[in-house]
């Protein structure tokens, strides 16, 4: 069987010139063609283009030069021609620094703690933790070099529980107490170093002993199975000058077990130092802490803050002092271990057995502890510790009016972001 014939057609490319490398960035109609090569042989099973003796057009980025400035996540093409790796996370070329930084500038300033104490677990207050206040604001670089800085108003959020272990005797009285407490930052005309910190918080309180006999005259020691602490604390650090700060602070609440509630379940605590500097390195601190307790009311407060090298912290300041000492980091988590002295306690009013008292429990405690933060700005820190000189007040009934129980063992834990 003849077929009839197919007519064709002969596609043929127009000699002339071909630039190896493609026109710089920007108008491909106005760059001037390179020196003249042969024109690139195709071909149609595996879709390669070559250039006879000379290197492939796409052997190297895609466009010669270097691409705008308003490309946020750019990288220029390996010397010598060859494929770049392809960016990592975030559009970047493997090892490269973002040209923003780190999502909230390079890092966090440094924690100097200059204008406040230390992270300490506890407070001036012995009751709770104050805000571990750290100097230094976040921000990120833009694309024209200038900076943007900016606080976090919602600037911290932690847990922590503290257990004084009893041994199950007359004589002791076991503490078991869970804290949760966030932390929000408002600037003061429009100061974003040094802004007002506003803390509300919650701790449960849960006594076991001492074991007390309501029919005995006096009565004996007996508490509640729990009491609470509902406040919130206002924490600012202001500098007046390179030479002269401060810290100050101001907390309200009602602390109470819920069955009993009077005026005094509301309490007001403070607490006032002027912070002097002699040097970068070193501190003087002077005030007082006001604690609204029964027998205990104002505490003088005062000592030197002293770092005599980058891994030693030590606030040396009555009624909390604290020694700190920077460990290895492991990862991007870094670690130090303290030694710190705490005067412990708290002040409640409560339902005993056929009567309403405020009661107060003081004691001081001896601590250990390791600390670390992740680059996340979390944190956290775990504690051993021992509790003495430990005393229980009934200041409305006076029945009895002290009891003194035994020395615990004590340990601490928390974390916060």
């Amino acid at each position: 069987m003849n077929c009839p014939p197919v007519a064709g057609q002969r596609l043929q490319v127009p000699q002339g010139t071909y630039s190896a490398a493609p026109p710089a960035w920007g108008d491909p109609f106005t760059a001037a063609p390179a020196a003249s090569v042969p024109p690139p042989s195709f071909d149609p099973y595996s879709g390669a283009i070559g250039v006879p003796n000379g290197p492939s057009p796409f052997s190297s980025a895609p466009y010669a030069g270097p691409p705008p400035a308003a490309l946020p996540y750019s990288y220029a093409p390996p010397a010598g021609g060859g494929y770049a790796a392809p960016p990592a996370y975030g559009g970047l070329a493997p090892g490269a620094a973002s040209p923003y930084g780190a999502p909230y500038s390079a890092a966090p300033v440094a924690p100097s703690y200059s204008y406040g104490a230390p992270p300490a677990p506890a407070g001036l207050y012995g009751e709770g933790s104050p805000l571990g206040w750290q100097p230094g604001t976040y921000g990120f670089e833009q694309g024209d070099g200038s900076t943007v800085r900016f606080r976090q108003f919602f600037s911290r959020l932690r847990g922590e529980h503290t257990i004084l272990l009893g041994d199950n005797s007359a004589d002791a009285f076991e503490v078991n107490r869970t804290e949760i407490a966030s932390t929000f930052a408002w600037p003061i005309a429009g100061q974003i170093e040094t802004p007002l910190l506003v803390t509300p918080g919650f701790a449960f309180n849960w006594f076991n002993g001492p074991e007390g006999d309501p029919t005995s005259m006096p009565r004996g020691p007996d508490l509640p199975p729990r009491a609470y602490d509902a406040y919130v604390d206002f924490s600012w650090f202001p500098r007046f000058s390179p030479e002269l700060g401060a810290e100050l602070g101001f907390r309200t609440g009602v602390w109470t077990d819920f069955d009993e509630v009077s005026t005094d379940s509301m309490r007001f605590l403070g607490r006032a130092l002027g912070v002097v500097t002699l040097t970068p390195q070193f501190e003087l601190l002077l005030g007082a802490v006001y604690l609204d307790r029964l027998r205990v009311k104002t505490l003088p407060a005062g000592g030197v803050r002293w770092r005599p090298s980058p891994e030693w912290d030590l606030y040396l300041v009555f009624p909390n002092p604290k020694i700190r000492r920077t460990m290895r980091s492991f990862g991007s988590t870094d670690w130090w271990w303290y030694v710190a002295g705490e005067y412990g306690g708290g002040s409640w009013t409560v339902q005993r057995e056929d009567i309403g008292d405020r009661i107060d429990y003081n004691d001081l405690r001896l601590l250990f502890g390791l600390e670390w933060q992740a680059a996340t700005q979390a944190r956290g820190h775990i504690e051993v510790g021992y509790a003495f000189d430990r005393e229980i007040l009934f200041g409305d009934s006076g029945d009895p009016a002290r009891f003194l129980p035994d020395d615990a063992v004590m340990f601490r834990i928390g974390i916060g972001y």
